[in-house]
């Protein structure tokens, strides 16, 4: 296809040129732009003045969203640095959707999250403000909707799904909208209430499924953008995991602090009237624990965690004396080892990507759908909220497609929605790493 004698392609890289870099907006580079994004080209005043102005400068406000007036949804593109995503290297795009919540009209008048920090005192707010990256890098104010009965995309204007005839009503797009005001695999979901208090719910950079975008990036750009608009407060609950442990006692071990406290963020309100003295006198005693203590002192046998206490301070450049001291040397030793393994990773992405083109020219769309159901099948037949790892799925299934075919629907099984209604859900194991599936009711 040629659009003015030129690709489409280049047409869509031209475009995304014009976007925001999400890495640095908003920057004191963009002033000089027609849409001034920095903070002194924002009038003064409180958030529920400057996130107006901020919306009417930036943002797109699709049609849609007048369905539904007490949920107006705007939406804004950025553009990720000089990164590409997809086999035609197109540059990454990343969508961000401000949805207004009139709370007269809410499903939840009052706030959990303020009575949670100790707000509760403060006057109920006319407007919730939220802010939200989708994991799947959709819009929730977009022209298109899943059917609530077997989770093909529809139109907004159909109301009778093709494949499974269900009509779908207002009552059911609505339901939806407010599902993704609770769904908990965003890449970002903040909340500011109009008065400028406000709780960000949720974070998941790579490990939790994003594909460009690290958690540093996703706090980086929600900083920023908090300082722009004039929030007052932010809280947080900090139920982060760090390759399997609770990330604010690892990151309290090696830094002295939540990795929230990157950002400014500081000990608020702990279990059980923990106070601050506490939480750092707590801290400060276990980071400085000596590794002396868990040592054998000449006793035999000597156990697993003695053995690897003692492994890494044979090769530690540096004396490792207390718990601190080991778990920054691992981390260090973490980080190193994925710096190495990137251009490694790079190649291996590329590769990925010429093998997933090459099964979906091999294979019809009938073969995958077979394939797809026979997953279906054994996991529903899984009771309960039982776990099934990807290898016992694969050998489950082994004889319905080839190799290739399975690895392809494996990787693609996540999130995917069967005709009864159930949803499948991908997660990796804790303990082993392995990814396993299961399957819930929408």
């Amino acid at each position: 296809m040629v659009v003015t004698g030129r690709p489409l392609k280049r047409m869509k890289r031209r475009v995304t040129a014009d976007l925001h870099d999400f890495l640095t907006f908003p920057s004191s580079s963009s002033s000089s732009s027609s849409s001034v994004d920095c903070k002194d080209g924002l009038s003064g005043g409180p958030f529920r003045t400057r996130v107006r102005e901020f919306l009417a400068r930036n943002a797109l406000h699709p049609p849609p969203s007048s369905l539904f007036p007490h949920l107006m949804t705007w939406q804004m593109l950025f553009r990720v640095g000089d990164q590409t995503d997809g086999p035609d290297s197109l540059p990454s795009v990343v969508c961000l959707d401000v949805v207004e919540e009139d709370v007269t009209r809410s499903r939840s008048l009052y706030c959990d999250q303020c009575r949670v920090v100790g707000w509760s005192g403060h006057p109920v707010c006319a407007k919730r403000f939220h802010f939200i990256i989708k994991a799947d890098g959709s819009s929730i104010g977009g022209y298109h909707k899943p059917c609530m009965c077997c989770g093909d995309v529809l139109h907004l204007s159909e109301s009778k799904c093709k494949s499974c005839n269900h009509v779908t009503s207002t009552d059911d797009v609505e339901d939806w909208v407010f599902n993704q005001l609770e769904n908990t695999t965003h890449l970002l979901h903040g909340v500011v209430h109009s008065n400028g208090y406000g709780h960000l719910l949720r974070v998941n950079g790579r490990e939790g499924g994003s594909r460009v975008l690290s958690g540093c990036h996703i706090m980086d750009f929600w900083d920023r953008l908090c300082k722009l608009l004039g929030v007052r407060k932010v809280s947080v609950m900090d139920v982060s995991k760090k390759y399997g442990l609770e990330y604010r006692l690892l990151h309290a071990i090696t830094k002295g602090g939540p990795w929230y406290g990157e950002w400014g963020y500081e000990f608020g309100a702990g279990s059980f009237a923990l106070t601050f003295d506490a939480y750092k006198m707590a801290v400060e005693s276990l980071s400085s624990l000596p590794l002396s203590i868990l040592l054998s002192q000449g006793q035999e046998p000597c156990t697993r965690l003695q053995d690897m206490i003692s492994h890494y301070q044979s090769f530690a450049k540096c004396e490792l004396v207390n718990i601190r001291d080991l778990f920054c040397f691992l981390m260090s030793l973490i980080h190193d080892a994925h710096k190495s393994s990137s251009g490694v990773d790079d190649i291996a992405c590329k590769k990925s990507r010429a093998c997933t083109s090459a099964v979906l020219w091999s294979f019809a769309g009938s073969d995958i759908e077979r394939v797809e159901e026979a997953m279906f099948r054994v996991l529903r037949a899984v009771s309960g909220s039982n776990w099934v790892s990807c290898r016992a799925l694969r050998g489950a299934v082994c004889k319905v497609g080839p190799p290739e075919l399975l690895d392809y629907c494996l990787g693609k099984l996540g999130g995917k929605f069967a005709a009864d209604g159930i949803v499948v859900k991908a997660r990796c194991n804790p303990e082993s790493g392995a990814l396993e599936y299961s399957v819930s009711h929408v």
